[in-house]
């Protein structure tokens, strides 16, 4: 369980990395968040719908792909933008973006159980470990 909390806390982290940026002035960043909150919705419909260790090892390599491809465009939006890193206050026209993020993050809490479930699988090991790397290349 532990590593689940790990991923949890990992995935706030990228939150907070990508939830602070916009439209306007942030279009770029708001293109990146974009890509972001699809991939993590794509992820947990999956997980919900995962019936195997198979399945929830295909939802993780998928998301994995997504968050290494949006890795770099991450991290260079953060550096390009770092008064973005304030959660609390947001610029406006990300708020829809900053809710649906919320709304998968609640969703995704479900999705750990089914993680749970198939954690022992080697399968599922083997694509949680690369998806952690994944995501702590964001950092």
């Amino acid at each position: 369980m532990k590593k689940f909390v790990l991923f949890a806390v990992v995935v706030f982290f990228a939150f907070g990395m990508v939830a602070c940026k916009g439209g306007g002035k942030y279009a770029d960043a708001k293109d990146v968040m974009e890509k972001f909150v699809v991939g993590n919705e794509q992820f947990v419909a999956a997980l919900e719908k995962a019936a195997s260790a198979d399945d929830v090892a295909a939802a993780l390599t998928a998301v994995t792909k997504v968050m290494t491809d949006l890795g770099p465009k991450m991290k260079e939006i953060g550096d390009k933008y770092p008064e973005l890193k304030d959660q609390e206050n947001p610029p406006a026209e990300l708020k829809p973006l900053m809710d649906r993020l919320t709304a998968v993050m609640g969703k995704m809490m479900s999705g750990m159980g089914k993680m749970a479930e198939y954690a022992s699988d080697p399968k599922v090991m083997e694509a949680q470990q690369k998806y952690q790397e994944a995501m702590a290349a964001i950092r």
